[in-house]
């Protein structure tokens, strides 16, 4: 069956709606596994209520400055974590442009072919996914390096512990482990995803 482009135009609105979602979900489930590490004078709880503040600018375009109570934070720091920000909020914009068109899309019939096509491509990218991130996996901590310059045209994602201690809970097993939740989030929407159209299939409401 010959591939349209509408259908490839489809299935990657459906893997941006998973992926962007999933970015949001996992960006909050990171303080749950920042890496425990000690600062003189400070608690841990002390420590995770920065983080909290940290999550909270990332996230709300609201909250212009980002300040911690109790942890040291350097200009450099600052500045990247404002990028990271600026990253966050256009994938939250992503995600509800996305999840808009998924909706309305999947309230709408199809014709047969075209819910064959988008059933099968669907298969094919969770396959293209595990088979990236276990290339990915294999050598993560260089994967994670070629990444960051790829994204960031400076070096100051490359954090001084000194200066800046809440990257001593972020060593690359952290990154790794969100990694592999973001990946578990998308393939799980992109099934159910594919759950639904193939339902909708099969039902026999669709249009030839």
């Amino acid at each position: 069956m010959k591939i349209g482009f509408k259908s490839l135009l489809e299935v990657l609105v459906y893997f941006l709606a998973a992926a962007s979602i999933a970015v949001i979900i996992t960006t909050n489930i990171s303080i749950s596994l920042l890496h425990p590490f000690t600062v003189n004078g400070i608690t841990w709880g002390e420590i995770i209520s920065d983080y909290r503040r940290l999550l909270t600018y990332l996230q709300f375009p609201i909250v212009n400055q980002l300040t911690f109570r109790y942890l040291p934070i350097s200009n450099n720091a600052i500045e990247h974590f404002s990028m990271v920000r600026c990253f966050l909020i256009v994938n939250e914009g992503l995600c509800l442009a996305s999840w808009g068109i998924v909706i309305s899309k999947i309230k709408h019939e199809k014709k047969r072919s075209q819910l064959i096509m988008l059933v099968s491509l669907i298969d094919y990218l969770c396959l293209g996914l595990l088979i990236i991130s276990g290339l990915t996996a294999i050598d993560f901590e260089r994967t994670f390096i070629l990444f960051h310059h790829l994204l960031f045209s400076d070096n100051k994602w490359i954090f001084n512990p000194e200066t800046d201690p809440i990257i001593i809970g972020m060593p690359p097993i952290f990154f790794l482990k969100l990694f592999g939740i973001w990946l578990a989030i998308t393939i799980v929407l992109l099934r159910c995803l594919r759950f639904y159209n193939r339902q909708k299939l099969f039902s026999g409401k669709f249009r030839f």
